[in-house]
C-alpha cells in the first residue's frame, strides 16, 4: 500500500515540477510493437484489396480495431474524435512507449486534452463527432510525431498537389506528411480531396505508415511552368461568360466569372452582379446554367461569390496565394472581353501592391476590356491569384485585379437571391435567444446568437464581471453561435457579444444578463473528480488553462485573477479539501521556489500551490487518482 501511495504521490510532484524526471522509454519508434496476431480472413470485407495489408499491420499494433468481430467496414467515415485518439495514442507510444489513458466523460475528453497539451491540436473543435475531412485528419496526424520521425523523402515541391495550395490552412500539414511519405495522394497527379471525408481504409494505411518508416511511400511531383496555350487547354471551360437581367427579363449586362469547385462554387465581381435579378451562364464548350444564387458578397473589395446551378463535375480552378505575388511575374488573364468570346491573353505583374483609399490591388499588362471583369488572373503554376476587375482608362495597359486571399474570408454558410445583392452588404444585426438568463453556481448553459448576415469579419466578448462568470465560444455555423457560460459565484454579470468588420470596428453588439444563483450545495466540486472542490467555484477565479497528462489533470488560475477577499484564499480552501475527507501528506518547495501542499483521500491525491505557466504566475491544483 505504501509502494501504491508513493507512485501516485510521485505523478503528482513531477507535474509541479519538484523530483527529477522519470525514466521513460527513449522516443523511438522501436516503442511501437505488435500486440495481437490477425487471422487470415479476419475481416470478411477486406480481402485482397489495396489497403489489405495496412488493415493487417494496423490491427496488430493495435492501433485501429474491426467494427465488428469480422467486419472492419474500410468505407466508414472517421470521426474527429476517433482521428484525435489515435494521433494522441501515436504520440504517447511513441514518446514513452504505452498509451494508458483515464476513462473520461465523454469518452474522448482524455484524449482531447492530452492533444491539446501536447500541441497535436491548436484548439477545441465544436463537434467531435462529426466526421473528419481529410485536411481535418492531416492536421490532427501532423501533430503526432517530432519532425525528426517525419523526414522527407519524397520531392514534393509547393503547389504540386493539385488541389492544395500552399497558401492553406492545412497545406503546411499535408505537404510534411507527402514529403516524408505518409500520404501519397488519390491518383497519378497526387491529387489529396481535402474536402471528403477520411475512410477507415486509408485510416489504416496513413497510420501504419507513422508508426513504421518500412511502410512509407516515394512519390515525385513536380511543378511546371505554363505557357498561354497550356492555360488555355487546361482551364478553358472553368471560366465563363455570365448575363445578367431584371426582373422582367431584359438584358442589363455581361462579363466574367470562374468555377471555384466542381459542384458550381464560382467567383465574379461585384459589380458584375449588382442591381441584377437573374443570371446565366456559358462556358467555352457551350454548355448554360443558370446562377441560383450568391453566397457572399463584398462591395468594398468588390467581390461575389455564387452559386450556379444544375453543374456538378464542371471544371474549376484552384485558388493560389496572391500574398506571394510579385512585380514582374508572368500572368495570365482569362475572360470575355466585350462579351465576344474567351479570350487569354498574357502579361506581367506591373504593381503587386498598388494601394487605393486603404485597398490593395494589383496592376498587371495582360490585356482585358470591358466585360473582361470578373475573369481570372492566373499563375504560371495554373493558380488563380486574382480577379481582373477594371483598367485605367488614361493609362496604356494598367489594368487592375483584385487579390484572390481577400476570397478566403468569405463565407458559404447561406445562399441569397441575387436580388438582396445590396442587402447583404448592410451592417449585421446581432441577437441573442435570451436576453437574460439564470445559471447555478458551478454549472453550465448555453446562449445562442445569430447574425442577420455574414457581413463581418471578427467577433469577440466581454464580461461585465469574470469572477461570476466564465465564457466559451463556439465556433460559428450559418450565421448562428454558441456560448457556454458557467457560473462561478454568486451575482450577475453581463455578456456582449460583438461584431466588426474588416478594420475591427465594431458593426453590431447583443447582450445577454446572466445571473449566477448559489449552489444549492455549499461546494462545487471538478466535474470527475468528486469531491475534490473547485478552486475556481470556491475563489470566483475563472479558469486560466487545463492540462492534462497521463492520467493527471492540472487546473491553472492566473494569480491576478483571484480576489483579495481572505475568505475564500488557500487556507479556507485547505479546510475545505479536508471538510471533503482529505488528509494532509507533505509540502515541497516546487524548483522556482514556492511551497507546493500534497494533500489524498481514497481515490485521489491533490497537489496545491503557485507555479509559473507561461511566465504567468498562477496557482495550480493537481489531481491524480491513487492506483490500487
Amino acid at each position: 500500500m505504501v509502494k501504491r501511495i508513493f507512485s501516485s504521490l510521485l505523478a503528482v510532484l513531477l507535474l509541479f515540477g519538484i523530483l527529477p524526471a522519470p525514466s521513460f522509454a527513449a522516443s523511438s519508434f522501436s516503442n511501437f510493437t505488435k500486440v495481437r496476431s490477425y487471422q487470415s480472413g479476419q475481416f470478411s470485407d477486406v480481402a485482397e484489396e489495396w489497403y489489405a495489408p495496412s488493415v493487417k499491420a494496423a490491427y496488430e499494433y493495435g492501433l485501429i480495431n474491426g467494427k465488428t468481430a469480422t467486419s472492419y467496414e474500410p468505407q466508414s467515415n472517421l470521426t474527429i474524435a476517433e482521428a484525435i485518439k489515435l494521433a494522441a495514442c501515436i504520440h504517447s507510444i511513441y514518446y514513452t512507449g504505452s498509451s494508458n489513458f483515464q476513462a473520461g466523460s465523454p469518452w474522448y475528453r482524455p484524449y482531447v486534452d492530452y492533444a491539446l497539451a501536447k500541441n497535436i491540436i491548436k484548439e477545441e473543435y465544436s463537434n467531435y463527432e462529426e466526421n473528419a475531412t481529410r485536411a481535418e485528419f492531416a492536421l490532427i496526424f501532423s501533430g503526432a510525431l517530432p519532425e525528426e520521425a517525419c523526414g522527407a523523402i519524397n520531392e514534393i515541391p509547393a503547389d504540386s498537389i493539385p488541389d492544395v495550395p500552399s497558401s492553406y490552412s492545412y497545406a503546411p500539414a499535408v505537404y510534411k506528411l507527402y514529403r516524408a511519405g505518409i500520404l501519397t495522394g488519390s491518383d497519378s497527379k497526387g491529387t489529396f480531396y481535402p474536402n471528403t471525408y477520411i475512410t477507415r481504409d486509408a485510416c489504416a494505411a496513413i497510420s501504419i505508415r507513422m508508426i513504421s518508416p518500412s511502410y512509407r511511400q516515394t512519390l515525385k511531383l513536380q511543378s511546371k511552368e505554363l505557357t498561354a496555350k497550356d492555360i488555355s487547354e487546361k482551364f478553358s471551360n472553368a471560366v465563363f461568360y455570365i448575363e445578367l437581367y431584371d426582373s422582367a427579363g431584359n438584358t442589363l449586362g455581361s462579363g466574367s466569372g470562374f468555377f471555384i469547385n466542381s459542384s458550381g462554387l464560382a467567383v465574379t465581381n461585384y459589380h458584375v452582379i449588382d442591381g441584377a435579378a437573374s443570371a446565366k451562364v456559358t462556358t467555352k464548350n457551350g454548355k448554360s446554367y443558370s446562377v441560383s444564387g450568391v453566397f457572399s458578397s463584398s462591395k468594398t473589395n468588390d467581390l461575389a461569390l455564387i452559386q450556379v446551378d444544375g453543374c456538378s463535375g464542371v471544371e474549376f480552378l484552384l485558388l493560389g496565394d496572391s500574398d506571394t505575388v510579385e512585380t514582374g511575374e508572368t500572368i495570365f488573364a482569362i475572360g470575355y472581353p466585350l462579351g465576344l468570346g474567351q479570350t487569354v491573353t498574357q502579361g506581367t505583374i506591373t504593381n503587386s501592391s498598388h494601394v487605393v483609399d486603404g485597398i490593395r490591388y494589383m496592376l498587371f499588362s495582360a490585356s482585358i476590356s470591358s466585360g473582361s471583369s470578373g475573369g481570372a488572373l492566373m499563375n504560371s503554376g495554373g493558380k488563380v491569384i486574382g480577379v481582373t476587375t477594371g483598367t485605367y482608362v488614361a493609362g496604356q495597359n494598367l489594368n487592375v485585379a483584385i487579390p484572390i486571399n481577400l476570397l478566403k474570408d468569405m463565407k458559404t454558410s447561406n445562399l441569397s437571391s441575387l436580388s438582396s445583392v445590396s442587402s447583404q452588404n448592410s451592417k449585421p444585426t446581432l441577437t441573442a435567444s435570451n436576453s437574460e438568463i439564470s445559471v447555478a453556481q458551478g454549472s453550465q448553459a448555453t446562449v445562442t446568437f445569430k447574425a442577420s448576415s455574414d457581413n463581418f469579419a471578427y467577433y469577440t466578448y466581454t464580461l461585465s464581471n469574470e469572477k461570476v462568470v466564465s465564457c466559451s465560444l463556439g465556433k460559428w455555423s450559418g450565421n448562428t453561435i454558441n456560448v457556454t457560460v458557467k457560473g462561478l459565484s454568486a451575482g450577475t454579470s453581463v455578456l456582449t457579444l460583438k461584431l466588426a468588420d474588416e478594420n475591427k470596428n465594431i458593426i453590431s453588439t447583443a447582450k445577454v444578463t446572466i445571473t449566477v444563483t448559489a449552489s444549492s450545495s455549499s461546494t462545487v466540486y471538478y466535474s470527475g473528480y468528486y469531491p475534490v472542490p473547485d478552486w475556481g467555484a470556491f475563489t470566483r477565479t475563472p479558469l486560466y488553462y487545463r492540462y492534462y497528462h497521463d492520467g493527471t489533470i492540472l487546473y491553472y488560475y492566473r494569480l491576478s485573477d483571484c480576489p483579495s477577499d481572505s475568505s475564500v484564499g488557500v487556507a479556507k480552501y485547505l479546510k475545505l479539501l479536508e471538510s471533503c475527507g482529505f488528509i494532509y501528506l507533505s509540502s515541497e518547495k516546487s524548483s522556482d521556489g514556492y511551497n507546493q501542499l500534497y494533500y489524498s483521500n481514497n481515490t485521489w491525491f491533490v497537489g496545491i500551490g503557485l507555479t509559473k505557466f507561461n511566465g504567468t504566475l498562477c496557482m495550480c491544483i493537481g489531481i491524480v487518482q491513487i492506483k490500487k
